[in-house]
């Protein structure tokens, strides 16, 4: 497995470096505006009147059309909010604001496939068998002793980035979503090394468990117990962060294409967007799946020997390195051909 994994890294970043020349033939100097809510209060009639026209005709075009009746809520229902201070009483309305500010999607495009090249083309050369791994080397990749901080630096580098760009097809572009998403998804791949890195504790604890004499061993199971219930901890943080990643994601998403279908727009969502998210988020998943796995095979295991917990951590990391390709090239790919069905419409 081990002379596999140094084959499988290679032919990932060789893929990466297919996908980054692709993109280059496709590129276009692309400008993302985004934009910034903000609740704007005023005692203004004209400003107060305009709102209300707005928010009337709002609901006339999307949801009046469908049967809806009005309410003080719904899907299209302009949020105004009367606010009290001193003896007056402000309107206030939520409007977007434009800064403009942007940001290029093929640039980011671009260095996530180049951090993929360099990453995994890097571990590919600096592959080294566990018995061949030298000291005085100042860089080696050895796969089976242990959690990679290279591997999880990479995801860190592309995967936001990767989040940034899905929400951008769909025109979920403010600012701060895209802020607070693309954080959350960092902070979700950090996390995904610290549960690396209290797996590793606990295999040690087992390893070195059976040559502790009697009196330790009451000891040692604590300390083991203790371990175990980071992990758990851990993992179900990563869990949340993930549901709450691609629960806003894909709600934002189910918002956005029903309000092209009614709000008399004569187009429709592109299938492509529906088909990357889907991708997208079962590819992550699996990412949370690989390491559910791992954490069962160890968690649950009364004793761990050395040629079994190496093995655990080789078969990890190729699956991570099929999962990080396999997303990064899927996501060009619905990028590109989003842009062929945009030149399409165009025409």
């Amino acid at each position: 497995m081990s002379r596999r994994l140094k084959k499988l890294d290679g032919v990932s970043a060789l893929l990466s470096l297919i996908g980054f020349f692709v993109s280059l033939y496709y590129v276009r100097d692309t400008d993302i505006r985004m934009w910034e809510s903000n609740m704007i209060f005023s005692t203004s009639p004209n400003l107060i009147a305009a709102a209300d026209v707005v928010s009337n005709a709002l609901f006339d075009t999307c949801a009046a059309s469908n049967g809806m009746i009005r309410n003080n809520s719904g899907p299209y229902t302009m949020f105004q909010l009367k606010q009290e201070w001193g003896n007056d009483t402000y309107t206030g309305t939520s409007i977007a604001v434009d800064t403009g500010r942007v940001y290029k999607p093929w640039v980011m495009l671009h260095w996530i496939l180049l951090c993929s090249v360099l990453f995994q083309g890097a571990r590919c050369l600096a592959f080294t068998e566990y018995d061949d791994a030298r000291p005085d080397v100042l860089f080696q990749y050895v796969p089976s002793r242990g959690p990679d901080f290279w591997r999880w630096v990479e995801y860190a580098l592309t995967a936001p980035l990767q989040i940034i760009i899905i929400l951008g097809s769909f025109y979920m572009r403010e600012t701060v979503l895209l802020a607070t998403m693309a954080g959350l998804q960092g902070a979700l791949v950090l996390l995904g090394y610290v549960i690396e890195l209290e797996l590793h504790t606990v295999c040690m604890l087992k390893l070195g468990a059976w040559q502790q004499p009697y009196a330790m061993k009451s000891n040692m199971s604590v300390v083991c117990f203790l371990a175990q219930c980071k992990v758990i901890f851990l993992l179900l943080c990563a869990y949340m962060c993930h549901a709450i990643i691609w629960a806003v994601l894909i709600a934002k998403f189910q918002m956005q294409a029903q309000a092209i279908n009614d709000c008399q727009n004569p187009t429709n969502m592109p299938p492509e967007i529906l088909i990357v998210i889907s991708v997208e988020c079962l590819l992550f998943s699996l990412f949370g799946v690989v390491l559910t796995w791992q954490a069962a095979n160890i968690l649950l295991a009364k004793h761990l020997d050395a040629l079994t917990v190496q093995a655990l951590w080789t078969n990890v990391s190729g699956w991570y390195s099929i999962l990080s390709v396999s997303a990064k090239l899927a996501l060009e790919w619905g990028f590109i051909r989003l842009l062929a069905y945009n030149d399409a419409r165009d025409n």
